[in-house]
């Protein structure tokens, strides 16, 4: 059994320490959800309160037919975009500047390839900051989070064949972009 499993059950057992311990695993990336909606540290911090008051209290629904980590993440990103509709702010996608794909490193360390790396993750985050926040935040955490695809369709509350369909339609957009902003700089050059 799963230890997430067994805090859970802990917790529902009325073990304060167990909820604790799910508090502290999870606190750095509730977090990071309601950071990249909200964009606002103290708004993302109070989201991030709220999930964990609302995990609390319905902890009893979580029906393990997930991971716990897949049903808090859900929690999370729903109660940061209806904080985000309250306030009437605008709705941010999870990924944001700060956030860079990991590239391979070279063993040469070259500053061009480096140059070349980091301007290619650049221009990717600008690409994906342009979609719709769902879609930016299907890309980030399949691609850049390494989500599984089920998981990230039951986070963002999608099915699996349109998570599925979505992937591919993204990922062949973002390379067309990516494909004519390459093209563009090239013409600039010559």
């Amino acid at each position: 059994m799963d230890d997430d499993i067994r805090l859970v059950e802990a917790c529902l057992d009325g073990s304060q320490p167990a909820f604790q311990r799910l508090v502290e695993r999870y606190q750095d990336y509730v977090f990071t959800i309601t950071m990249r909606v909200l964009k606002s540290r103290e708004d993302a911090e109070e989201a991030a309160q709220d999930v964990f008051i609302k995990v609390y209290r319905t902890l009893g629904s979580f029906e393990k037919k997930s991971k716990f980590s897949t049903w808090l993440y859900t929690v999370a990103y729903r109660t940061a975009l209806d904080k985000a509709r309250l306030k009437q702010l605008p709705v941010s996608s999870i990924d944001d500047d700060e956030s860079y794909i990991q590239v391979e490193d070279t063993d040469g360390g070259n500053p061009a390839d480096e140059l070349y790396r980091e301007d290619l993750s650049r221009q990717l985050q600008a690409a994906i900051s342009r979609l719709k926040p769902t879609d930016a935040a299907l890309v980030t955490l399949f691609y850049l989070h390494e989500t599984p695809v089920k998981e990230a369709a039951e986070i963002l509350g999608i099915s699996l064949s349109n998570a599925k369909t979505k992937l591919h339609r993204l990922r062949e957009a973002l390379k067309e972009e990516l494909s004519n902003q390459l093209e563009a700089e090239i013409e600039d050059l010559l």
